[in-house]
């Protein structure tokens, strides 16, 4: 587990307290899983009551026996060990999610990234091609500077780094509802290498940045106005795509709670109807009328629940009696 160290100190680092650290992790569980789904009709999707909440706290449960034992010492900082306040800079080997706090927009632009043989040969051990060129742009666009992608909820933006040595200590990076602003460390200063307005507004409180170390910045962006698509990254920028181009399919996890709930319960009843057995909302019903025939002062108590004497068809249908 501690592959992922590196990841979740950086995301530690930016959010400052544990509690926001623990909500960045839930969070990711609610908009990208079924963790905190009830169970679906058809039971491929969610959890039954509780079932959820008890995974979780076996989880913690695990840990705080670990940590009654100890086993062996936290590697953390003395500051965290002994606060919710991070203060460490960890390096970072992954690409996780990690808060930014908000900044303005305007446009520079940073410099080109190192290309000299030595520099080269070390940036193709980490990914191959330090170039923007195999960056994921999927209904997005490449420039020499940066890629970015998007779907109809999020935009995701990578960053080619001014210097391969770059630590997440020597940036600051500024992200605010309609532009981000990145700047680095240069001489015990903080220089300024992209300033830019984004095509449409964000949610700067879902926007989260990281460092991919010798490798690029990671800008995760949380759209606005879902469902709108973006034909560039930022504004006046001359890198615009064409929305014929966009593939705008979603799929069914993208969408809110709700309308998965609904699309499901279509599903299950459709292929219900296919087999010939009740739909959703027929076992709905056959469930109370089981739940009437036996009840205390029903016609039918300690009698074995019979579907057919019970007619649906229409309001004026009801019990027919013991016969």
């Amino acid at each position: 587990m501690d592959k992922y160290d590196g990841a979740l100190l950086a995301i530690l680092q930016n959010c400052g307290e544990l509690e926001p650290f623990l909500d960045v992790i839930l969070g990711f569980l609610n908009r990208k899983t079924d963790f905190f789904r009830p169970l679906s009709p058809d039971g491929t999707m969610g959890f039954p009551p509780g079932v959820a909440r008890d995974k979780l706290l076996k989880v913690f449960s695990k840990y705080e026996q670990v940590s009654q034992t100890g086993p062996s010492t936290p590697q953390v900082s003395p500051k965290v060990a002994s606060s919710p306040k991070v203060a460490t800079s960890p390096k970072v080997e992954t690409s996780p999610k990690v808060a930014g706090p908000p900044g303005e927009a305007s446009s520079t632009r940073p410099p080109t990234p190192p290309t000299t043989p030595g520099a080269q040969s070390k940036q193709e051990e980490i990914q191959g091609d330090f170039t923007t060129s195999n960056w994921e742009h999927h209904n997005g666009g490449l420039t020499d500077q940066y890629a970015w992608s998007q779907t109809a909820q999020d935009v995701d933006m990578k960053m080619v780094l001014p210097r391969e040595d770059v630590k997440a200590s020597d940036l600051k990076i500024d992200i605010k509802a309609h532009g981000m602003k990145v700047q680095m460390k240069q001489e015990s200063e903080l220089k300024t290498i992209l300033e830019r307005t984004f095509h449409d507004p964000v949610k700067v409180e879902e926007s989260l940045w990281s460092l991919h170390k010798g490798e690029c910045i990671q800008v995760s962006l949380e759209k606005a106005r879902e469902g709108y698509w973006w034909t560039s990254l930022f504004k006046d920028d001359g890198h615009s795509i064409s929305l014929d181009t966009v593939d705008t399919t979603r799929h069914i996890h993208e969408f809110p709670q709700e309308e998965v709930a609904c699309v499901q319960k279509l599903m299950f009843d459709q292929r219900q109807k296919q087999l010939g057995l009740p739909t959703s909302d027929e076992m709905q019903q056959e469930e109370i009328l089981r739940k009437a025939w036996n009840a205390k002062g029903s016609p039918f108590e300690g009698t074995e629940f019979d579907m057919s004497r019970v007619s649906l068809a229409n309001e004026s249908a009801g019990f027919q009696g013991p016969s």
